[in-house]
């Protein structure tokens, strides 16, 4: 399922998870005079936190919901290399990508992999098979033949899955992808940095504020909406990675820039994963440009297939899964397939918005499809305010490093360095009815990891809501019991909290899954 609690839903649920730890970091955000404040946890954000950290830049960061709780926590969890910018011969961008993927590879160990794909031409109306042989090559040297050399399969595990009239050959070649999930590589990166000069508040919204010209200080206004408390902060720099929120933060302090952001849905299903699928499959969808190619991807004990790509006209409602968007999948999977697949199939739904920065005087467009991923670094002209535009977990470690460095060219950091590499510390371990993975214990999450609702655990610290039915219920609510007492760790003890955290869970599956899915 997607995130479970859109931003509008948080201040409704239960609240007095925050402890003592929360209650220090409010008062070090409160009292310290920082570098750099940091708006939007998302991967833009939390590796730019790491990176000034790392620097010895005093910096607080902020997210109105959880970290990774946007577009960040629903991508195809992939470390593309820039594959899609050959076809329009932009040689520059493909080899930076290509550059950045194979240096997250290098640098950030098992939690980024080389991952096999398996590119499917259509024989009936697909591109050349030789015209594609030849891209893939191209794509090989222009990575400088870092990752294994693309290769024709006729024969491989996954033929028993799909229908063998339209596809034999294969083309294998390679990218990369995060492990376990988009969520926790955000996590990661955010985490290990906690301390008197570096503060992340999750659940903590920017309201009000102004520039110090005198001073040279930003003065924000701040709500701890776990809390319900208010407070200002002070900074010298303020960077806004707030994703597809990003214009609205600059609107509300009056930042004008040359970039706005254009909107684009991709909504995957997830399904149970058949055994001798190995490795993504990629269909061609010839008879309609407009959704280009889609993708099965092997992810744990599900299958992600999608996703599509429909231009959104408003960010909080393209985050929601529409029958249509589900009809269209279920209708392109089952062109490829032996086996249909239906509607009682699906076992989660994801959806996420592409922030895509346009020239701010753009038209609307038709369609996003082909338009540039390139990500933007804007400074305000007056003000000490820099805004990121665009953004993808590939090249997330080269921007952040590079806004890193220019930041230095205007001030010094005033702090300590922190020390801590990116990652998480490993904990106790449990499992979760019908998985035969484990995940970190609720509680270790709640004590260690910032987490401090249910869904922050079953979405973002862990896969268990898009991997087991129904955001974890189960087909039949048979795994009721286990999330009473998953829900127990963040009801404080209080009578009846627990049960309420149940129903309104409850109630929010049936609204984004179960009546999405019946309406199909």
């Amino acid at each position: 399922m997607g995130s479970l609690i859109r931003s509008g839903d948080w201040d409704s649920a239960s609240t007095d998870m925050h402890s003592s730890i929360r209650d220090r970091a409010w008062e070090q955000a409160l009292n310290t005079r920082f570098d750099a404040v940091v708006v939007g946890g998302g991967i833009n954000g939390a590796c730019l936190y790491h990176h000034l950290c790392k620097a010895g830049y005093r910096t607080l960061l902020l997210d109105k919901g959880d970290f990774a709780c946007g577009t960040s926590q629903s991508s195809a969890m992939m470390v593309w290399g820039g594959l899609l910018y050959l076809t329009f011969f932009d040689i520059k961008t493909v080899v930076q990508f290509c550059t950045s993927r194979d240096e997250m590879i290098r640098e950030l160990g098992d939690w980024v992999k080389p991952f096999s794909l398996r590119y499917l031409p259509d024989r009936k109306k697909g591109r050349s098979q030789l015209l594609n042989q030849l891209a893939l090559y191209l794509y090989w040297l222009l990575g400088k033949c870092r990752r294994q050399r693309p290769r024709l399969q006729n024969t491989y595990p996954e033929q028993q899955l799909i229908d063998s009239s339209r596809f034999k050959s294969s083309l294998l070649y390679q990218e990369a992808h995060v492990n376990p999930s988009d969520a926790r590589f955000v996590c990661r990166w955010i985490l290990p940095h906690r301390s008197v000069d570096h503060v992340p508040l999750n659940y903590c919204r920017l309201g009000a504020g102004g520039y110090d010209k005198s001073r040279r200080l930003w003065r924000l206004e701040v709500e701890d909406r776990l809390a319900g408390r208010q407070g200002e902060v002070k900074a010298r720099f303020v960077f806004n990675t707030a994703g597809v929120w990003t214009d609205a933060v600059n609107q509300s302090f009056g930042v004008q820039t040359p970039f706005r952001h254009v909107y684009s849905k991709g909504v995957f299903i997830g399904l149970r994963r058949e055994e001798n699928h190995q490795v993504p499959l990629i269909f061609e969808n010839p008879d309609d440009p407009a959704l280009d190619c889609f993708t099965l991807i092997p992810w744990g004990p599900i299958a992600l297939w999608g996703p599509t790509e429909t231009v959104a006209r408003d960010q909080e409602t393209a985050y929601q899964v529409e029958p249509d968007d589900i009809r269209i999948l279920l209708e392109q999977l089952n062109r490829h397939l032996r086996r249909p697949v239906g509607v009682s199939d699906i076992v989660s739904l994801r959806s996420g918005v592409r922030a895509i920065a346009v020239d701010r005087n753009s038209p609307p467009p038709d369609t996003t499809l082909g338009m540039s991923r390139r990500t933007h670094v804007c400074k305000a002209e007056d003000v000490p305010w820099i805004t990121i535009f665009g953004g993808k977990l590939t090249g997330c470690i080269t921007l952040s490093a590079s806004v890193t460095r220019s930041l230095g060219e205007h001030l010094a950091p005033s702090g300590q360095a922190s020390i801590h590499s990116p990652g998480l510390n490993g904990g106790p371990r449990e499992g979760f009815p019908g998985l035969e993975a484990s995940f970190p214990a609720a509680s270790w999450c709640a004590r260690e990891e910032l987490c401090f609702r249910l869904e922050d655990y079953l979405r973002r610290r862990t896969n268990i809501s898009q991997w087991s039915p129904r955001g974890g219920l189960g087909r039949n609510n048979e795994n009721l019991s286990r999330l009473r007492e998953l829900a127990g760790v963040f009801s404080n003890g209080e009578p009846g909290a627990e049960s309420k955290l149940i129903e309104d869970y409850r109630s929010v599956v049936r609204r984004s899954f179960d009546d999405v899915l019946a309406r199909c």
